[in-house]
């Protein structure tokens, strides 16, 4: 059996073939490169996602809870 990779179109030129073979390069260049990008995106959602539901636990009760102290700064300030 013969396991060396060949090419059947008996209509195409070595030419075409060529061109074709280069279309189709492309092609899958350009869709690895979209498939990458997803999974970029889809990372960066998640992420998101996480940021956003940890603001709504912090929103979530009826009042917002602020430090009791105020700011050491804010007594630098006065004096």
């Amino acid at each position: 059996m013969n396991k060396k990779p060949y090419f059947f179109n008996p209509n195409l030129s070595s030419e075409e073939l060529e061109d074709w073979l280069a279309e189709q390069k492309t092609a899958l260049a350009h869709y690895n490169n979209l498939k990458k990008e997803r999974a970029a995106l889809t990372k960066r959602l998640s992420e998101v996602e996480l940021m956003l539901e940890r603001a709504d636990n912090f929103f979530t009760s009826d009042k917002l809870s602020f430090p009791w102290e105020p700011s050491p700064l804010l007594k630098v300030n006065k004096q």
